[in-house]
């Protein structure tokens, strides 16, 4: 039973993902003459993502604290990563941003070509040029009147703990002068946790936008890094000790 439900699961994952994309290709077409951000492409791109969950019953979202949030400002979106479900439940804020996403992604077929359609950045960890790259990239975007979105940690969380930061997302804060907002993520570890969505009960996540951070020149991007994290950790309950 919970096999037959993570695979119909899939099923509609892959059939929704070829048929979204032909309309998001038309987006992009008509509105490259006028919409240089991609803020209309986005936006259906968060109606696509957000169809994986409100069709799903057994899976739930709540967000809060979207009033924190003044339109037409320029964030860095920090959030914390413990599940593949991140990505998907992210797109439900209908907030405009440009994922911050490894390179391999963007190869996966439709998926990844609306990623290149919504320029979305990308990067490889294992190349130094490519990091340089991503950065130049971001800031040119915040410049422009673009948030990011990132995952500080750099990866999935193995055990449902926050993991240590990195810098790229408050070096980009503090050279555009652009906000940190922490995105805590709390119910999301269990699901796919072994690669399945176990249909046993009911997932419930929530997705909290804290108080946007506003960067300080003095501080190290290290040191910023660590007081965002501590924001993190008290909403997370943990803490490193």
């Amino acid at each position: 039973m919970y096999f037959i439900g993570s695979i119909l699961f899939w099923v509609f994952f892959l059939v929704v993902m070829v048929f979204m994309f032909f309309p998001a290709f038309l987006i992009w077409l008509v509105t490259l003459p006028f919409d240089r951000n991609k803020r209309v492409l986005h936006q259906y791109s968060c109606f696509w993502g957000s169809l994986y969950t409100w069709f799903n019953p057994f899976i739930h979202v709540d967000i809060e604290g979207k009033e924190n949030i003044s339109r037409g400002c320029s964030y860095v979106y920090c959030a914390n990563h413990q599940s593949m479900m991140d990505i998907v439940i992210l797109y439900r804020l209908f907030l405009h941003f440009k994922w911050v996403s490894k390179k391999d992604i963007l190869n996966v077929p439709f998926l990844g070509w609306n990623m290149r359609l919504n320029n979305y950045l990308y990067v490889d960890r294992g190349s130094p040029s490519s990091q340089i790259r991503m950065m130049k990239g971001g800031e040119k975007l915040l410049n422009q009147g673009s948030s990011l979105m990132i995952f500080p940690e750099g990866t999935r969380s193995k055990n449902g703990l926050l993991g240590k930061f990195r810098d790229g997302a408050f070096v980009l804060s503090q050279k555009t002068n652009s906000a940190i907002v922490p995105v805590v993520i709390k119910g999301s570890a269990d699901v796919f946790s072994d690669g399945t969505i176990w249909f046993r009960r009911k997932y419930n996540m929530t997705i909290q936008l804290l108080d946007p951070i506003a960067p300080k020149k003095e501080d190290s991007p290290k040191v910023f890094g660590r007081a965002v994290r501590e924001k993190f950790l008290q909403e997370l309950g943990q803490s490193d000790e």
